[in-house]
């Protein structure tokens, strides 16, 4: 099999994390498959790590025809490497190396045996929803990344005044959010952001876009859950006169004059996933459900 390797390329990585980089790139090639790099991520990597792993791989700078594609890191390195990957079909195997990891839910402790199976055909792919982000405007193609695997999400700009979100569904007015925000999310990304402000855990699997208003002025605002056929159209508000839109985390500044559309993505996304575990697994792990936690302090 033929793969390519992602990884962050933040400066700040730690020793034990460009270790784990290096231990990827070796595993790959003792099971018996081909590694490409992409120029930007091993020009990140210090030079003494550069020299150790130019014997296993191939430099390429753009993404090549491969397998498999392996993120090395954390759900926000996944989430760059899915912009990367695009519509391209490849599938996507995250291993974790960061901290919490839904999205890169393989823990590099398992990183053999999850390759072993790879190279055995013993693992499933999953396809995940995406989101479309588009605006009443036009903006030059890299001025937005348009499609969201977790969230595209409305913030305000300023520290001080809330936002007033005009909400509708297929042209159906649903509400004015007073908020700090709100949250439009992918089931795969009902275990981030959406999460952290009481959003729906939903199976990434299920056909559905999340709803959750960030600290909401109205009490009863509740986070919703509508069929992912659906259109979300909206009209912001702000005492600034602007806005951030957030596409996974990458954000830019609109003029409150702009209306956005939330629809369903134009392709999904492929997930590498081992035979045996499931999503809900992951939660009893990730989340410590059902764990006493007062063992550690006994």
């Amino acid at each position: 099999m033929r793969f390519a390797l992602f990884g962050s390329m933040f400066p700040d990585r730690t020793a034990k994390a460009e270790e784990q980089i290096l231990g990827v790139c070796d595993a790959i090639r003792r099971h018996g498959g081909e590694l490409c790099l992409p120029e930007n991520f091993f020009q990140s990597l210090p030079l003494h790590l550069q020299q150790e792993i130019s014997p296993l791989c191939e430099l390429t700078e753009s993404l090549p025809e491969v397998d498999m594609v392996v993120s090395v890191g954390g759900d926000g390195t996944f989430l760059r490497t899915a912009t990367s990957v695009g519509n391209s079909r490849i599938p996507i195997l995250g291993i974790n190396t960061g901290r919490l990891g839904f999205l890169a839910a393989i823990n590099y402790a398992d990183l053999e045996e999850t390759l072993q199976e790879v190279m055995n055909n013993n693992y499933r792919v999953e396809e995940r929803a995406l989101l479309k982000m588009s605006t009443d405007e036009a903006f030059p193609p890299e001025y937005f990344n348009e499609h969201a695997l977790n969230e595209v999400a409305i913030l305000k700009q300023d520290t001080a005044s809330m936002l007033s979100i005009h909400a509708y569904i297929n042209n159906d007015y649903l509400t004015s959010y007073q908020a700090d925000g709100l949250v439009i999310a992918t089931p795969t990304g009902s275990t981030a952001y959406s999460l952290s402000i009481g959003g729906s855990i939903l199976s990434p699997t299920i056909p559905s876009i999340i709803l959750s208003a960030i600290a909401p002025h109205n009490l009863t605002s509740r986070s919703l859950v509508v069929d992912d056929s659906s259109i979300i159209s909206l009209k912001v508000e702000s005492r600034s006169h602007m806005f951030l839109v957030s596409v996974d985390g990458q954000s830019r500044v609109l003029d409150e004059s702009v209306s956005i559309q939330v629809r369903r993505g134009d392709y999904t996304l492929r997930v590498v996933k081992r035979v045996g575990h499931t999503f809900y697994e992951t939660l009893r792990d990730k989340l410590m459900w059902g764990a006493d936690v007062r063992k550690q302090y006994g």
